[in-house]
């Protein structure tokens, strides 16, 4: 059971979302500029949403000053919940996943703005996991993160079940998806395919051996470990993806442009101002998405995303 479905929690937060985005409504109302007198940002659950929620303050604080309109947050319960506010004009800014971000392009013109940057890296890679080593090619060894990795092909895991994401998710359904195609396994015939929700939800059922292998992003065992140490050991990579544009920062398309560029420079400067100089742990974007900074997006970013899921609709 998720955050959302717990019973007087769910209604007060369902609640509270109902009332927040009907008394908003950004478009009807704009300043000498024609800016909007108020910005929606929406960030799509990736953690608890507890969590998140109580790092969102600093982030829309520091956006209201800079950008010099208050901006007003909230965790929609999915992916879709933010992209219909954003084509409807209930929500402004997003930080939407690879694969959100391209269906709202697609459906209502929805602009990535900014590119998260982890680690160095503007892009990143589904992760195969498994809760059985005796699939190795070789014994398994300790890696750069001070986890067990190995090497094996993705064909091992036809006949088992398989621990997806959301059927939405890049790095957790569509690209790990389409490389089983690639080797002649139907994911609806030829694997056991369970989606459990989350990243984190799919590290801990290998760990726990719900299932015998499983999908998230690179390295998501990092999102249980304070927790449960033991994944270093008992949940082992063994393949990957290719590389995959980051989630980022998208604006709605009919915005002022003047006002986009303006909540680009934002981002840009809170992740090098406020939180740079910050340890880690202590940082809004590294706790709510494991955010190091933003770079401009490029034209097309998404298109390799776009090729999958074309792929996977045939």
């Amino acid at each position: 059971m998720n955050w959302f479905e717990r019973g007087p929690v769910r209604v007060a937060v369902v609640a509270a979302l109902a009332a927040m985005l009907a008394a908003c409504c950004p478009g009807e109302q704009v300043d000498e500029r024609g800016w909007p007198r108020e910005l929606v940002l929406g960030l799509v659950p990736a953690n608890e949403a507890e969590m998140m929620v109580e790092n969102l303050d600093p982030i829309t604080d520091f956006l209201s000053e800079r950008i010099g309109v208050p901006v007003r947050g909230f965790v929609p319960q999915d992916y879709t919940g933010l992209v219909e506010a954003m084509g409807s004009g209930r929500a402004d800014i997003g930080m939407l996943p690879p694969f959100a971000a391209m269906l709202g392009a697609r459906r209502y013109d929805i602009e990535p703005v900014l590119i998260s940057v982890r680690d160095g890296s503007t892009g990143y890679r589904t992760q195969w996991m498994t809760s059985d080593p005796s699939i190795c090619e070789q014994a398994p060894v300790v890696g750069v993160r001070g986890m067990l990795e190995c090497t094996a092909p993705v064909d091992v895991v036809r006949g088992s079940g398989v621990a997806f994401t959301d059927p939405n998710s890049t790095t957790g359904f569509l690209f790990p998806a389409q490389q089983l195609a690639d080797v002649g396994i139907d994911h609806e015939r030829d694997i056991q395919a369970i989606f459990v929700g989350s990243h984190d939800a799919a590290v801990a059922a290998v760990r726990r051996g719900d299932v015998r292998f499983g999908v998230a992003y690179e390295d998501a065992r990092n999102m249980i470990r304070p927790q449960h140490p033991d994944v270093a050991e008992r949940v082992v990579v063994f393949n990957h993806s290719e590389f995959i544009p980051n989630d980022g920062v998208q604006v709605r398309a009919d915005l002022p442009q003047d006002l986009k560029e303006a909540i680009g420079r934002a981002f840009l400067e809170f992740a090098q101002e406020q939180e740079a100089s910050l340890p880690r742990e202590q940082r809004a974007l590294y706790i709510i998405y494991e955010i190091d900074g933003f770079v401009p997006a490029e034209p097309g970013v998404y298109d390799t995303v776009s090729e999958v899921y074309e792929l996977m609709r045939r």
